[in-house]
């Protein structure tokens, strides 16, 4: 086994230990509201709600820690290294972390809260399988195709732009598109 091979193989088992994690978690919060009898309706809204907070959360965190942060920097300097693709451990959990308490308020419920949370988490997930996608040399589809146009517009041209990795949308809205 060579180097590559290694830093693969280790690769590879961080991701796996990630995804493990937040997909218990997940499959944890959504245990316990349907142990407390969570209607199907206030389930799927609250999971819901946390797929679309993710996406707002995916702008901020892009805009405004990645770029205070050397792993990410690390990644706009080798953007094709699978090793600074994924976000660290310590700071996807931490803001898991962080976020749950300030959803209690607004969710009515810590179990609720953990529900939007684990639509936020899956929001998460789905992120960042697309971004290891978008960096990957398979052409893939018109949708990944022009993901990967707004993301590399990130990378090469003007990295004050585009900070909506798999959501364009708050581009628009705040104004962070290219001209």
């Amino acid at each position: 086994m060579d180097g590559a091979q290694l830093v693969a193989g280790v690769i590879l088992v961080s991701a796996v230990q990630v995804f493990l994690i937040y997909i218990l978690l997940i499959a944890g919060a959504i245990a316990w509201n349907f142990a407390l009898g969570v209607s199907p309706a206030a389930w799927a809204a609250s999971f819901g709600g946390g797929l679309l907070l993710w996406t707002l959360l995916e702008y901020f965190i892009h805009r405004y820690a990645f770029h205070r942060l050397a792993p990410h920097y690390q990644h706009h300097e080798f953007p094709t290294d699978h090793r600074y693709i994924l976000a660290p451990l310590w700071f996807s959990f931490l803001s898991a972390a962080m976020l749950w308490p300030l959803l209690r308020p607004v969710a009515g419920s810590w179990s609720r809260a953990a529900l939007v949370e684990a639509g936020a988490v899956s929001g998460y997930l789905i992120y960042e399988l697309l971004h290891i996608r978008i960096h990957s040399e398979n052409a893939g589809g018109g949708l990944l195709r022009a993901l990967r146009k707004h993301h590399y517009y990130h990378h090469f041209a003007d990295e004050t732009k585009c900070f909506g990795v798999v959501t364009p949308f708050w581009d628009r809205v705040f104004g962070s598109l290219p001209r």
